[in-house]
């Protein structure tokens, strides 16, 4: 099978004008792929780091328990609230032996009230353990001012917070709860989430320090959750519930219903670019290649009349095709790692110096794709192949 090769490879350097335009478009098929997969990958991991990538993707808490009481109308219709978790801890130490869960971290959420002169706002009293939750919130990292030391009555304020009420560093702050007592705080540091929401509502304290203020004893109202593989969130919420039914769960697919569909419909459109972009590529390979049948009639009728097999002859033509993907494809890598090269050098935002959309490069798509091109390409090569195998000697040299 050596000489199909040898022919193959003489084949398209005779018509090298003709192999480069092949080798061109097969190159930029497939560095519009590497492109197009790597701008699409990026978006796709920068809305979902900058909607879950700093907060919880799943939350357990205690399964909602209805009060009402048919035999007595003074419970008619009283809305149902959240159990508190009761040994939290040993519902820790079991969840957190699941595989892909990446940090947990105990919570106690509340409500509150925050009054200054004629200025007052509802606020969210997050109990936290500073060391677990920092994993989540990173709240260390993005402090504006201050520091994150949470004991006794030192808390954390939002930013947004901070500006509305002029609040500085060891300022004392007032904290009204729902059924009227008043309770004093110091100011120990100021954050900010980069979400104005949060910024301008929640307050952090220690996870003791809230337990007193909300009278839940040791217990805690919820736990948050960060896992390896966000996307599995959904699957690892319900293995949870199956181990303590005793619990629920939310998690952020079920929260975000319109940021998936959103990258649902990013990935079918990406995709179905693609897959045009690869059509295209075998229609242009299978039409050169069958051009070249005919410019190359001559050359094969005399192969055959040498004692060349129809088949050998077929092979010609798809080691053509296997070369060309091979090359084109190698070509195509390199052409769209340069495209994101220079995306992200001079596509930048000027106010922070980060690439506009950070490209997210996948090295296993690129070599998927990489693969599929070439296989694209040697089928492509099966209908000039299939001629050159039909071409009939005495036709071939009755008509020169």
């Amino acid at each position: 099978m050596l000489y199909e090769w040898k022919i193959a490879i003489r084949f398209l350097r005779d018509g090298k004008a003709q192999t480069l335009f092949i080798l061109l478009g097969i190159a930029v098929g497939v560095a519009v792929q590497v492109f197009l997969s790597s701008l699409i990958g990026g978006l796709q991991d920068d809305l979902v780091n900058s909607t879950i990538g700093n907060s919880p993707q799943i939350t357990v808490k205690g399964k909602e328990q209805s009060f009402e009481n048919l035999s007595s109308t003074a419970f008619i219709n009283t809305p149902k609230k959240n159990e508190e978790l009761e040994n939290f801890e040993d519902v820790m130490s079991a969840i957190a032996s699941i595989n892909s869960i990446k940090s947990i971290s105990p919570s106690i959420t509340g409500n509150g009230f925050l009054r200054k002169g004629n200025r007052n706002s509802s606020i969210i009293v997050k109990g936290i353990n500073l060391e677990l939750a920092d994993q989540i919130y990173n709240i260390s990292n993005r402090l504006v001012s201050g520091t994150s030391f949470l004991d006794a009555n030192y808390i954390l304020i939002g930013k947004s917070l901070a500006e509305e009420f002029d609040y500085k560093i060891d300022d004392i702050l007032q904290i009204t709860l729902p059924q009227g007592e008043v309770q004093n705080f110091i100011v120990g540091g100021i954050f900010d989430l980069e979400t104005e929401n949060l910024n301008s509502s929640w307050i952090f304290m220690e996870l003791t320090r809230a337990q007193r203020l909300y009278n839940l004893g040791g217990n805690i109202n919820s736990l948050e959750i960060q896992v390896d593989e966000p996307f599995e969130a959904d699957i690892i919420a319900k293995r949870i519930e199956e181990i303590y039914p005793s619990v629920e769960t939310d998690n952020w697919k079920e929260q975000n219903a319109q940021l998936l569909t959103a990258l649902t419909s990013q990935s079918s459109s990406s995709l179905t670019i693609q897959a045009f972009v690869l059509l295209a590529i075998a229609l242009g390979i299978s039409s050169v290649l069958a051009v070249s049948v005919v410019q190359k009639s001559k050359q094969i009728g005399i192969l055959k009349a040498m004692g060349i097999l129809d088949r050998d002859a077929s092979f010609i033509f798809l080691f053509q095709g296997f070369i060309l993907g091979i090359f084109g494809a190698l070509l195509g890598v390199l052409l769209g790692l340069g495209l994101s090269y220079m995306f992200t050098t001079f596509a930048i935002n000027e106010a922070t110096g980060e690439p506009v959309v950070p490209l997210s490069i996948n090295l296993g798509f690129i070599f998927l794709s990489a693969g599929i091109a070439t296989l694209a390409s040697t089928i492509a090569a099966l209908v000039p192949a299939r001629k050159s195998s039909k071409l009939s000697v005495i036709e071939v040299i009755r008509n020169g």
